[in-house]
């Protein structure tokens, strides 16, 4: 795995913090919810766990989630293009008709997420989903940072090591400051002065209403809206009768699709979306094409390698898990019988996902399937969009989470954000449970890197490392 820094000093702060970590942390809470101060949209037991990566690390990782953001671009590209791409995503006639729209800037996925693993015992980490529709901690996972920061136990093992990079997703500014950079490109020489928020009725989360908070003081009037309550007229588009210049589309594509139904309850957004009435962001293109699982199988097939340089190839066999759609490879393969077999036999070694879902409840872990249920789903899903993926072991990190805070070894992901094209900074949750996930009983941790920059100019007398007293890495040790 990546080099996690200073894990001896950590190790040394939870043994000599005792109990009085526990104290910290209720006190913390207590401030924080007397102040209102909001960083969560479901509550989840706060551990004190923040791990820091190199600089070196921290800059290999941006650089290939860049590449990977890239290659998502190229993907929209060749749907485009290319017809036998446009039959693997099995998108019907309402969705065909939405990645159908220009949304009238270039690049198409602006606001997004890779849900990744890191890899122990090396430099890589794999993608479990690319989420391009409408990634949740945008503003929370900064908050959270900052929350865990100020644990006073851990807010001074951190300020015994040298400075952190402070990233985008750091700063709630970062994603208005996208929206706003889409809109100059969507309608240059225009100040985006108003937005709508799409959320379905009765369910705006928590993060959304602090969206409305944030964009209100940044001069952005801000209101939060059902797409089905949207009227066209007159070449404009309302909520209610404020005008709407820009739509952050909040809805997750697993719901928005049942929205489709009803050919009339949308047609206002679609028109005016159509006419370039108004700016719809993340576009359709990256909301049904790049967010459906089948991008992931789309990626992992041979037969789709053609169309990427030796390269791109390289950072996909890197980053991207063994995946394979649910249908016959060839002719000869009556009905997909071969593979549909070896994907019965491998159970223990796949996760079946369905095209579009959230919070992992479209996500089957074949290890935690019973055999006979594992072969009903795969009859089930047979030629509809639904893949199968390698199943990926999550890497596990001590937590201070038994009994006399004892370190506890918990699963971790290392969410990956990206605003328009560009490497953000990292989200992390904690799990006991093969789904790492928050809705699923899972936590948050921090994932922090050291600003080279800034531990230079503090430290530069520094020749070796006070963990093993051999490394030579200014401003860094070794765990």
């Amino acid at each position: 795995m990546q080099r996690f820094l200073y894990e001896q000093d950590y190790s040394r702060m939870v043994a000599s913090s005792g109990n009085r970590l526990d104290e910290e942390i209720k006190e913390l809470e207590g401030r924080l919810e007397n102040d209102g101060y909001v960083y969560r949209n479901k509550p989840f037991q706060l551990y004190p766990r923040v791990v820091i990566l190199s600089s070196s690390d921290r800059e290999w990782i941006r650089r290939e989630a860049e590449q990977l953001i890239d290659i998502l671009e190229k993907v929209i590209r060749l749907y485009e293009e290319d017809q036998a791409t446009r039959q693997y995503f099995m998108l019907d006639e309402a969705a065909s008709r939405l990645v159908r729209i220009d949304p009238g800037y270039q690049r198409k996925i602006r606001i997004s997420r890779f849900d990744t693993y890191l890899v122990p015992g090396n430099e890589s980490f794999k993608v479990l989903e690319n989420n391009t529709d409408c990634p949740a901690g945008v503003i929370f996972t900064g908050r959270v940072n900052k929350v865990l920061r100020q644990i006073p136990s851990l807010s001074t093992y951190l300020q015994n090591i040298p400075p952190l990079y402070e990233e985008g997703i750091h700063k709630p500014d970062a994603f208005i400051n996208e929206l706003v950079s889409v809109f100059a490109e969507f309608s240059p020489g225009s100040r985006l002065r108003s937005m709508a928020i799409l959320q379905l009725e009765n369910r705006v989360s928590l993060e959304v209403k602090e969206m409305v908070e944030l964009l209100r003081k940044s001069g952005v009037e801000a209101v939060v809206t059902d797409p089905r309550q949207l009227s066209y007229r007159e070449g404009k588009l309302y909520a209610g009768n404020q005008r709407i210049e820009l739509i952050w589309n909040k809805i997750n594509t697993a719901d928005f699709i049942p929205l489709l139904d009803d050919s009339e309850a949308l047609s206002d957004l679609i028109w005016a979306c159509d006419d370039l009435a108004v700016c719809h962001v993340n576009s359709f293109q990256a909301r049904f094409i790049t967010e459906s699982k089948l991008c992931l199988a789309y990626l992992s097939d041979p037969a789709f390698r053609k169309h990427f340089t030796d390269e791109e190839c390289k950072i996909l066999d890197k980053h991207i898990p063994w995946a394979r759609k649910l249908s016959a490879v060839s002719p000869e393969d009556h009905e997909g019988q071969g593979m549909r077999k070896l994907f019965k036999l491998r159970r223990e070694k796949l996760v079946l996902k369905t095209a579009y879902d959230i919070r992992g409840e479209g996500v089957v872990i074949g290890l935690s399937t019973s055999q006979e249920r594992w072969e009903e789903l795969i009859d089930q899903c047979w030629n509809k969009p639904f893949i199968v993926q390698e199943l990926v072991a999550a890497p596990e990190i001590p937590v201070p989470a038994g009994p006399d805070h004892s370190l506890v070894r918990k699963k971790f992901s290392a969410d990956l954000f990206m605003f328009g094209g560009s490497f953000q900074g990292f989200g992390s949750k904690l799990s006991d449970e093969l789904k790492v996930n928050v809705f699923q009983g899972g936590s948050k941790q921090a994932i922090f890197s050291v600003d080279n920059s800034a531990a230079e100019s503090r430290g530069s007398e520094q020749t070796a490392c006070t963990s093993c007293g051999n490394c030579t890495n200014t401003g860094e040790r070794c765990s």
